[in-house]
């Protein structure tokens, strides 16, 4: 079975949004001749690299990553492809999960990606509500317009999970996946994800 993983590497350097923590990974205890035993600690934002935001991000008292049911975090999957800076959405029938391949991935870490990215309009915030979308996941920072957090409300007040920094995405090329959003089983506001489409059988 074929994977596509769209998730960044997480790594010391990765970039992270502005004024977000710095990720540090370091050894706890390096392993020697004597004692092989290695052991890290990772600290980092939750915002950081490929993740995905829950209701608690902006709504108080909204759902966080552990109320999220595994069922929501996969499954059949529109994608959609967009090459304007306010991103608009078809009114047709969209699967639970919705997949929106700017190119911006190809820019991740510069000013641009994190100051002048591809957004969704109100209307294509509507349209993700009124078709029942579980996770719209896209290869940019944010579903917002730099400075705003609009859409991230109405998403989230709306139990529409949102999905940033996806990478990879040029090798999608089909219109529709099966895909998997894997975070982390923590009581948190967001988390690290692992994410991979296959092909749909």
């Amino acid at each position: 079975m074929n994977f596509i993983d769209l998730t960044h590497e997480i790594k010391n350097g990765i970039a992270e949004y502005p004024d977000d923590p710095k990720t540090e990974i370091s050894f706890f205890k390096k392993p020697t001749i004597d004692d092989s035993l290695a052991l890290l600690e990772y600290k980092t934002g939750m915002h950081t690299g490929t993740h995905i935001d829950a209701p608690f991000h902006y709504i108080l008292n909204g759902k966080k990553v552990t109320d999220i049911p595994l069922n929501d975090l996969c499954g059949r999957a529109t994608v959609i492809k967009s090459n304007s800076k306010e991103i608009s959405l078809p009114h047709n029938h969209l699967e639970e999960i919705v997949i929106i391949i700017t190119g911006e991935c190809n820019n991740f870490g510069s000013y641009d990606y994190f100051h002048n990215n591809p957004y969704l309009t109100n209307e294509s915030a509507e349209t993700l509500i009124k078709n029942n979308v579980k996770i719209v996941a896209l290869d940019t920072c944010s579903v917002d317009k730099n400075g705003e957090n609009k859409i991230h409300k109405k998403l989230l007040e709306n139990n529409v999970c949102i999905v940033e920094n996806l990478t990879n995405t040029d090798q999608l090329n089909r219109k529709e996946y099966y895909a998997f959003f894997i975070p982390l089983n923590i009581d948190c506001e967001a988390s690290p994800i692992r994410a991979f489409v296959r092909k749909v059988d």
